[in-house]
């Protein structure tokens, strides 16, 4: 399978992004979230795991991948929405 674009966007309470949030995917380098709260990879494993903060969110599959995956702060984790 070729590697697919995975987008994943980090939200506060009020729905306003969260900039520096160190974010890793599975097979890829970890990155901080932009200002708008984004972060983008290129992910090549089908099954995949996002982790924020060294912690897992998220698990999927790439053939199943939404166009972004949104993720809700919790306090001091994150939920995907």
């Amino acid at each position: 399978m070729s590697a697919k674009k995975v987008r994943v966007e980090f939200l506060d309470g009020s729905g306003q992004g969260v900039a520096g949030v160190p974010v890793k995917v599975t097979g890829c380098a970890e990155l901080h979230s932009a200002p708008t709260g984004q972060a983008f990879f290129l992910v090549e494993d089908e099954n995949f795991a996002v982790f924020a903060n060294g912690n897992e969110v998220y698990k999927g599959t790439l053939s199943s991948l939404p166009e972004k995956i949104v993720f809700h702060q919790d306090g001091a984790s994150w939920k995907a929405a």
